[in-house]
């Protein structure tokens, strides 16, 4: 722990926020530009399928080897490696000449925001006090839902603009400016810190972890397009078998005084244990919501990719208003904010399927409100929710730590797309024998009651982790103990 803090923290967060930011921006940005993609370099379906999933794969299979990286050789120079990785590789998609150079781009892409995102979430946890540290991580919460939502907007945006007639690589060359501008603040601003221990890297851990999740995202990420082929349920259990013995490997390592890659410890944890399945169900809904809204309002409602960009609006407003009133409203009323949150999601969403319910001719007017009131409640569950996560995590395995639960985000956004997403093509077929609009306004419905089941859950599970702290906090610390009490969140 510093002996002083850090007294450029705030403008420190914000430079990696931004570098964030732009991680996230590009997980949703490039699915507006995959028709213009298709068409300039003449890409098969298959093909566009590995553009999108590429990048998903590169960052998700590495966050947590990128988060140990960081706790032994540094997370301000793991920051700086992913910073300058990303804009040579955001160069080389916007200048790819073939697709398959731009779905080799767009892997190594993921790679290199693999190697800065984790350092992100260590750099808060160690940077800030523990009275500051609410806010920061609430305001890192916010960035992601916010960069989702922004993806869609931002990619209309520059679609439209075709500055220099660059069209779809706009998407991409954004990046540049946008990342040397973080890279020379960074190297300015950040301190540079590591864990105390400095044992060798767990390179069997790294490669049982990165093979168990290849074989449990790849599947995830294509088979929904590819009609789910027998391979891909068998790649699924492999990769079940796989992180079972990455787990007990893992556990060998801890108990032999070694430096595991992941320390299971962190599970021990509550907060961590709960926060992870809480996060799993949160952003599986999430993901599944911006598909099958963005499908609904071009495949059903006739929309162009701008406009239904704009219908986004509401969800976003709501969201960024809630993440900030949140951090300041946990401190007064604790883990019931976030269960709050859960239950407006609940309520935008019951409102949104009655809204459909009324016509096939659906006006941008009617979802505002359902929209705002959902995007509220989310911002009110996204930007708490990390630091009741990591609130027990301790500074040495800050990057596994982060870089476990941003694995678990983004396996969490390829569950929901993957599972829901296949669903709509499939509803709409089962209700065609209603109008063309009204099969879709019935699909969307009956996959809202889906995701609208997804944030209940998150609200149980909020309310159960609740419940668990208020006994802890009312509890007797027992006499001689007091350093080992149960730690409980402001």
């Amino acid at each position: 722990m510093p002996n002083a803090w850090d007294p450029r923290r705030w403008l420190t967060l914000s430079v990696i926020i931004l570098a964030t930011f732009m991680v996230v921006l590009d997980t949703f940005i490039v699915n507006v530009a995959l028709p213009s993609i298709q068409q300039a370099l003449h890409a098969d379906f298959a093909k566009l399928q590995f553009i999108a999933a590429g990048y998903i794969l590169g960052y998700a299979v590495l966050l947590i080897t990128g988060g140990r990286l960081g706790d032994l050789y540094g997370r301000r120079r793991m920051f700086l490696i992913g910073v300058a990785g990303f804009v040579a590789t955001s160069a080389w998609c916007g200048f790819a000449g073939s697709a398959d150079m731009l779905i080799a781009a767009r892997i190594f892409q993921g790679v290199s925001a693999a190697a800065m995102v984790p350092q992100v979430l260590s750099l808060i946890q160690v940077m800030f006090p523990p009275e500051e540290k609410g806010k920061a991580l609430g305001i890192y919460g916010a960035v992601l839902g916010l960069g989702a939502i922004a993806g869609q907007l931002a990619g209309g945006l520059l679609l439209k603009a075709n500055w220099w007639g660059m069209g779809w690589r706009l998407v991409f060359l954004v990046n540049i400016p946008v990342g040397i501008l973080a890279f020379a603040f960074a190297v300015w601003l950040i301190r540079e810190s590591r864990a105390a221990e400095r044992k060798r890297l767990d390179t069997a851990g790294v490669g049982l972890v990165t093979a168990g999740l290849v074989l449990l995202i790849y599947p995830i990420v294509v088979g929904r397009e590819m009609g789910w082929p027998w391979w891909t349920y068998a790649s699924l259990a492999i990769a079940v078998a796989v992180l079972a013995v990455f787990v007990r490997f893992e556990n060998g390592l801890q108990r032999r005084g070694a430096l595991p890659l992941l320390p299971m410890g962190l599970f021990r944890d509550r907060s961590f244990r709960i926060g992870m399945l809480i996060a799993l169900a949160f952003y599986s809904g999430n993901a599944a919501l911006y598909l099958i809204l963005s499908v609904f309002l071009q495949s059903g409602l006739g929309a162009s990719p701008l406009q239904s960009a704009y219908n986004f609006i509401p969800l976003a407003a709501g969201f960024f208003l809630a993440s900030l009133l949140a951090p300041p409203w946990k401190k007064r009323w604790g883990n019931r904010v976030l269960q709050a949150g859960a239950f407006l999601m609940i309520v935008g969403y019951a409102v949104l399927i009655g809204v459909a319910n009324r016509s096939a001719a659906i006006g941008w007017e009617a979802l505002i409100i359902p929209l705002f009131i959902a995007g509220f409640g989310q911002g009110a569950v996204a930007s708490p929710l990390i630091h009741t996560i990591l609130s027990g995590v301790q500074g040495p395995h800050a990057g596994a730590a982060s870089g476990a639960l941003s694995t678990f985000t983004q396996v969490a956004q390829a569950i929901g797309i993957a599972v829901i997403g296949t669903l709509y093509p499939s509803l709409v077929t089962h209700f065609g024998g209603e109008a063309p609009a009204m099969a879709h306004v019935r699909t969307l419905q009956w996959l809202l009651v889906l995701i609208t089941a997804l944030a209940a859950l998150t609200f149980l599970m909020l309310t159960a982790l609740g419940r668990r702290r208020a006994t802890a906090a009312h509890r007797p610390a027992e006499a001689g103990h007091g350093g080992g009490a149960v730690r409980s969140d402001p």
